[in-house]
C-alpha cells in the first residue's frame, strides 16, 4: 500500500471554468447563483470586505449594549418588572429586622411552651433559627448579585427549571395570601380584649387599610413598616426588661423566680400525658412547628432587592441584621419566656387568641402589674396588622415575578405611574 501525497494549488489567475461577475457588476438577476467570478482574487476580496462589514456591525452592537445603563430594567424580561426603586436603606433595614413579626412570636409561643417545656421551646427556636440563618446568607448573596423581581422564584426559573420556579412562586405566594387573612383575624380577636365589637367589622377595616397602603407608592409602604417596626422593637425590648425585673424579684410580689421553672416541673414537659423521652420528643416537634411559623417573614428582605434604591449595599447589611433578629427576638425571647411563666399555666392553652394567651401578659399579670397587659395587647394588635400588610406586599411581588418569567398573564404586571403593580396587589 503506497501513500500518495497531494499538493494543493490555487486555481489559475484567469480560469475559464470560474466565471462570475465582479463585485462592481449589478446583482445576479438573470444568471445562475453559482460561484462564477471572473477573478478568484476579486471574490476573495469581496468575502473579506463582507466579513469586515459584519464584524464592524457586531462591534457597534456590543458597544451600544455596553453603553446602556445596567440599572435600567428591560421590562418583563428576565425577572425585571415595571416596579420602581424607591425603598431607602433605612426602610429595607427595618423590613429585615421586623417584617413578618406578628402573633406567632407574641401569642403562639405560649401553646408551644406548654407542650414542649423550657428546653424544648428554646431548642426548637435555636434549630429553626440556625437553618434560616444559613438560608438567609445564601439568598442575600444572590439578591445582591441579581436584584430581580420576586428574587428566589426567578432564580429557580433561571438556574434550575421554569417548573421549579413556577411551583415555588405559586406555593410561596399562596402561603402569604392566606396569612393575610390569618393576621387580620388575629388582630380582630385581639380587640376583644377590650370590646365585644363584631370581628367582621374589624377584619374589613384591616383589609381595607392593607389594600390602600399597598396601592400607594412602595415608599409609603416602607414608611409604614418603619413605624410599625419601631413599635414592635420598643414593645419587645420593654417585655425583656420587665422579664428581667420579674425574674430578679422586682415585681410587686417581690418573688425571685430565676430558673425556677427549669427545675420544677423541669426542662421538659410530657406531651399530652405521654411520659419519658417519647413525650419530650413529641413536645419538641410541636414547638418546632410553632417556631417555623413564628420565623416566617425573615426572608422578606431579599424581595425588596427589586425595589431598593441601592440593593448592592442595603441587602448585605440587612442580611447581617437578620442575625440579631433571630438571636434577640426568638432565641432570647424563648429563654426569657421560660424564666417568667410556668409551662403548666392553664392560660397558655386557653385558646382565647388575644393577650390573655400571651406568655408575656400572663407573667406580667401574675406578677401583680396591672397597667402593662393592655399596652402589650395594643402592641400585639399592631404587630398582627403589620404582618398582614407585609404579607400582601410579598404576595403581590410574587405575582409580578411570575409575569416577568411568562408564568402568569401580563395583566398582573401592570403598574401605575408610581410603579405599583395594582392588579397584582388586588389579586393578592
Amino acid at each position: 500500500m503506497s501513500l500518495k501525497w497531494h499538493t494543493w494549488e490555487l486555481p489559475p489567475r484567469r480560469s475559464p471554468s470560474i466565471r462570475c461577475p465582479s463585485p462592481t457588476t449589478p446583482p445576479l438577476a438573470d444568471q445562475d447563483y453559482g460561484f462564477r467570478h471572473d477573478n478568484f482574487w476579486d471574490a476573495a476580496a469581496a468575502a473579506a470586505e463582507s466579513h469586515a462589514i459584519h464584524r464592524d456591525a457586531e462591534r457597534a452592537l456590543h458597544s451600544q449594549q455596553e453603553d446602556k445603563d445596567p440599572y435600567v430594567p428591560q421590562l418583563n424580561v428576565g425577572g425585571h418588572g415595571a416596579t420602581q426603586r424607591r425603598l431607602r436603606s433605612y426602610q429595607v433595614t427595618m423590613i429585615g429586622i421586623t417584617s413578618g413579626i406578628g402573633t406567632g412570636l407574641f401569642i403562639g409561643t405560649g401553646a408551644a411552651y406548654a407542650k414542649a417545656g423550657p428546653a424544648g421551646l428554646l431548642l426548637a427556636f435555636i434549630i429553626v433559627g440556625g437553618i434560616l440563618w444559613c438560608v438567609m446568607q445564601s439568598i442575600a448573596e444572590l439578591a445582591t448579585l441579581i436584584p430581580t423581581a420576586g428574587s428566589f422564584p426567578h432564580w429557580a426559573t433561571r438556574f434550575i427549571d421554569p417548573a421549579v420556579g413556577f411551583s415555588l412562586a405559586i406555593s410561596y405566594g399562596y402561603c402569604f395570601t392566606i396569612a393575610i387573612a390569618s393576621e387580620c383575624s388575629a388582630a380582630a380577636i385581639l380587640v376583644s380584649y377590650w370590646s365585644d365589637i363584631s370581628p367582621a367589622v374589624l377584619i374589613s377595616i384591616s383589609l381595607a387599610l392593607i389594600l390602600a397602603i399597598n396601592l400607594m407608592s412602595v415608599r409609603f409602604f416602607g414608611e409604614t413598616e418603619v413605624i410599625t417596626g419601631a413599635i414592635k422593637v420598643t414593645c419587645f425590648i420593654g417585655l425583656l426588661l420587665v422579664s428581667i425585673v420579674i425574674t430578679a424579684g422586682g415585681a410587686p410580689h417581690h418573688e425571685k423566680v430565676g430558673f425556677k421553672y427549669w427545675r420544677e416541673p423541669g426542662a421538659w414537659t410530657d406531651f399530652h400525658g405521654i411520659t419519658g423521652s417519647t413525650g419530650h420528643f413529641l413536645g419538641f416537634l410541636s414547638a418546632f412547628v410553632n417556631a417555623s411559623f413564628s420565623l416566617i417573614g425573615v426572608e422578606t428582605v431579599v424581595i425588596t432587592a427589586a425595589e431598593a434604591v441601592n440593593p448592592h449595599k442595603t441587602i448585605p447589611s440587612s442580611a447581617r441584621n437578620v442575625t440579631y433578629r433571630i438571636a434577640i427576638f426568638y432565641i432570647l425571647g424563648a429563654l426569657f419566656i421560660s424564666l417568667v411563666v410556668d409551662p403548666r399555666n392553664a392560660s397558655l392553652v386557653s385558646g382565647t387568641g388575644n393577650a390573655n394567651s400571651s406568655p408575656w401578659v400572663i407573667a406580667i399579670r401574675e406578677a401583680g402589674i396591672s397597667v402593662l397587659p393592655s399596652i402589650v395587647n395594643a402592641c400585639i394588635m399592631i404587630s398582627a396588622w403589620s404582618a398582614g400588610n407585609s404579607y400582601c406586599w410579598v404576595g403581590s411581588r410574587m405575582n409580578v415575578a411570575m409575569t416577568t418569567d411568562r408564568q402568569l398573564p401580563q395583566i398582573f404586571g401592570r403598574t401605575t405611574k408610581n410603579g405599583v403593580p395594582w392588579v397584582a396587589v388586588i389579586a393578592a
